[in-house]
């Protein structure tokens, strides 16, 4: 399996106020957070919100402080009580290394309780925007524009603490929105996107949540998810545009072969002596290379190799 690089930010906290039970404090983005204490010692921090989910070999002890960035929407129960999957971290990890913990088992978790998403805009704009209602406790209700993505019948956005105007009690993750009836459901949980040309959307047949990790604008990483269980299946790279059909997803290895020079094996200088190069990519021969590609079952994790093809390199 590939390893995909995650670009880590640290982005200093300041404090905006205090609430009876947590201290609200706020991030670089206009997003909030709650700073809140664990409650119990030997608390899992799972890496899904889920109670059979893995967990980090790290465990939190009574006292510990974490930072509250966001809620599962669906009421859950563990150890006999009812409440919500809580994503936190710690104040030098910035999301960088957000976990799950059940809302029982901090300072103010009988409190929390996730806002409602709606659909606010009447159409999407030029710019792929909508806007979207948050509807918290008063019924107060804030409106955000996010990006989307147009996947099969439908679009996807994700919602977190990369986005301005995230509230701690907000759900987080990827969603979908349906423009037949102007609908939005929470697809995942998985939406933590650590870059700012990220995003995160559901394979159009459902079953997988395909996450843009970034780095360049030409070969970038992808890492997939399986939707049903949240856990992480596969990590590769993808050139442009990702290619997904029926359970296999197209990547392409990390380091591409420049023409500049380079003494070429075998296969690559006869791919390049009998396959012209495409017209888009004539103008740039200074930043043509060539890339292999591969075909990944996501079912049963085996590759194919399908073929080179010229790219364009920044």
């Amino acid at each position: 399996m590939k390893k995909v690089l995650l670009v880590l930010f640290f982005v200093p906290l300041l404090f905006i106020g205090c609430t009876k039970k947590g201290e609200e404090v706020s991030g670089k983005n206009g997003e909030t957070f709650l700073k809140v204490t664990v409650l119990e010692d030997n608390v899992p921090l799972r890496y899904h919100p889920r109670e059979e989910s893995a967990c980090s070999d790290e465990k939190l002890n009574k006292g510990d402080v974490v930072y509250v960035a966001g809620l599962d929407q669906n009421v859950s129960a563990l150890d006999g009580k009812k409440g919500y999957w809580v994503q936190v971290f710690r104040e030098k990890e910035y999301l960088i290394y957000p976990y799950w913990v059940f809302s029982t088992k901090i300072e103010a978790g009988k409190s929390l309780s996730p806002n409602t998403i709606s659909f606010a805009s009447e159409s999407i704009n030029e710019n792929r925007k909508i806007s979207i209602a948050i509807k918290g406790k008063g019924n107060k209700v804030s409106k955000h524009d996010v990006y989307v993505r147009s996947v099969a019948d439908f679009y996807s956005f994700t919602w977190g603490p990369w986005n301005n105007g995230f509230n701690y009690s907000d759900p987080i993750g990827t969603f979908i929105f349906y423009p037949s009836d102007k609908s939005i459901v929470r697809f995942s949980s998985v939406g933590d996107v650590h870059c700012v040309t990220g995003w995160s959307e559901p394979s159009p047949d459902l079953k997988y949540v395909l996450s843009d990790s970034g780095t360049a604008a030409c070969g970038r990483g992808i890492d997939v998810y399986d939707a049903a269980t949240e856990e992480h299946i596969f990590g590769a790279n993808y050139y442009m545009d990702v290619e997904y059909s029926d359970g296999k997803i197209v990547w392409t290895e990390l380091r591409p072969y420049s023409l500049r020079g380079e003494n070429l094996d075998e296969e690559i200088a006869d791919f390049v002596a009998n396959t012209p190069v495409p017209d888009d990519l004539k103008n740039y021969p200074a930043n043509l290379v060539v890339r292999k590609f591969y075909e990944h079952n996501l079912v049963t994790g085996e590759d194919k190799f399908i073929g080179y093809r010229y790219a364009f390199e920044e």
